[in-house]
């Protein structure tokens, strides 16, 4: 019964592929030839695994306890073991965390062996057969584990020229496709921009009091874009006129009496001086009057940023109100992630895709790299790239879509490996 018992274990050890494996069979389910309640395996000087217990907390007193008295059980030959035949300090605590009786069977290398524990002793007959189920249970590890024991050359030399020539070649393709040079590139949101947009800012301060023209809408030179409220500049320009016609009314009467009052024409200059300041008053209103509004310098295309929310806001003299561009005069701008910042060279392919083309792509090259990140609300921190188109689109200005930027070539290893490399060194500050 017991040979079939072992010879079971063995099939069962043998069925195992992992080290770990191979130590539960042989702590937990050798009971079920031979009784026992506790088993521990050293390996080399390390506890490698306790019945019943995944593992040992290193830190605990049990196996602060089991650290300093392995040594003690080390030196000893195989055979039964107790309290008071293990000569040693720490074994006083003996009751404390183990059963009565033990048997010991070291292992062949230093540091290494089998301790089972139970209350009853353990006989003569028992201690033999565990002592050849250890023997054999070790041979079957040694022989599974050809690698971890140092002997990987063994099973490479076992394995057929054949089988070696094949594997080697695997290796060989495997280098050469991971040294492959593929094309660094990276994406970015984008859309198409005006390249050089006339920006129309309010001349003067005060409140918009309407819009005359819809986004993306086209003008022609001359076209009233938006209106500021008049009233104030208008009331001024009223009072300077009354002034100023008052001022001439004067100048003329100083003028008849200077013609027989000596000191009249002493008072004719002052009276000169003071219609041309009236008048130079009234025209600095009347242009401020027209500066109340908006007007195109050029053709184009009306671009606007929330036009429902203009009307009725204050602006200040050399505030932003709207931008005027050309339609075909379009450039490429994206926004590059901080996190997929790469070097690119002036010149570097670029390609959008519109959402709402998803068909084609704007060829462009890429003309400026900002050198510092900014923060946009859409699309958060990252830099600020600018393209030339290499030829003329027919997409309207405003239009979004993804950007390719392809940067130097590199190993495929090292465009498969760049992000996750990049993670784990922002991760653990290497």
């Amino acid at each position: 019964m017991q040979t079939d018992a072992t010879l079971a274990l063995a099939e069962a050890c043998c069925a195992q592929r992992w080290p770990a494996e191979r130590a539960f069979v042989l702590l937990n389910r050798s009971r079920e030839a031979w009784p026992y309640q506790v088993a521990l395996l050293w390996r080399q000087g390390r506890l490698e695994a306790h019945s019943g217990a995944g593992s040992v907390d290193a830190q605990g007193p049990y196996a602060q306890w089991l650290a300093r008295l392995a040594p003690a059980l080390w030196a000893r030959p195989a055979g039964p073991l107790t309290a008071d035949t293990l000569d040693h300090p720490e074994a006083r605590d003996w009751a404390e965390w183990w059963p009565g009786h033990a048997l010991w069977l070291p292992g062949e290398a230093a540091g290494s062996g089998w301790l089972l524990l139970r209350d009853m002793p353990f006989g003569a007959g028992e201690g033999l057969e565990l002592a050849r189920w250890w023997a054999l249970w070790q041979s079957i590890d040694r022989a599974a584990t050809p690698v971890e024991r140092g002997g990987w050359r063994e099973r490479w030399q076992r394995l057929s020229p054949t089988t070696r020539r094949r594997r080697g070649l695997a290796v060989a393709a495997l280098a050469a496709l991971l040294l492959l040079p593929v094309r660094l590139t990276v994406r970015a949101p984008g859309e198409l921009v005006p390249r050089e947009p006339v920006v129309l800012r309010a001349a003067v301060e005060g409140t918009v009091r309407a819009l005359r023209v819809q986004p993306n809408q086209a003008v022609k030179a001359g076209t009233v874009l938006a209106e500021l409220d008049d009233a104030t500049w208008a009331s001024r320009l009223q009072v300077a006129r009354q002034a100023l016609a008052t001022a001439d009314a004067e100048w003329r009467q100083t003028s008849q009496l200077a013609l027989n009052d000596p000191r009249a024409k002493g008072q004719l200059a002052a009276a000169q001086g003071k219609v041309e300041e009236r008048r130079a008053e009234v025209a600095f209103l009347e242009q401020q009057v027209q500066r109340t509004a908006l007007v195109a310098p050029q053709d184009g295309v009306v671009l606007i940023q929330d036009p429902g929310s203009w009307p009725g806001r204050t602006v200040s003299a050399g505030e932003p109100v709207m931008r005027l561009a050309q339609p075909s005069d379009q450039a490429i701008e994206a926004w590059l992630a901080v996190g997929d910042a790469i070097d690119l060279p002036v010149g570097a392919p670029m390609r959008l895709h519109l959402a709402s083309h998803p068909g084609g792509a704007i060829e462009g090259r890429l003309e400026s790299y900002a050198y510092e990140a900014e923060q946009r609300a859409d699309h958060g921190l990252g830099y600020r790239l600018r393209g030339t188109l290499d030829a003329p689109s027919a997409a309207r200005l405003g239009a979004r879509g993804t950007v390719r930027i392809d940067g130097p070539w590199v190993p495929l290893a090292y465009w498969a490996l760049r992000r996750p490399l990049a993670a784990l060194r922002e991760t653990l500050a290497w």
